[in-house]
């Protein structure tokens, strides 16, 4: 009778365990911090490109809010 007892008991505090996990809603989590942007160093401009075109860069597409 008494081990009975327990394995209702048992049974009885699990199933309210696991009955109380989420009744808050999903779990959500912070948006992550942004990656840091690394400066990659522009390449040498060799002999065989025309003079207009390492004097006038073109700039680097702005990057879109999420």
């Amino acid at each position: 009778m008494l081990r009975q007892f327990q394995r209702s008991a048992v049974l009885t505090l699990a199933m309210l365990a696991t009955a109380g996990c989420g009744i808050k809603g999903p779990l959500v989590l912070p948006p992550a911090p942004p990656s840091p942007v690394v400066a990659v160093p522009a390449p040498a401009a060799s002999s065989s490109t025309p003079a207009s075109a390492a004097t006038s860069p073109t700039p680097a597409p702005a990057e879109k809010k999420p």
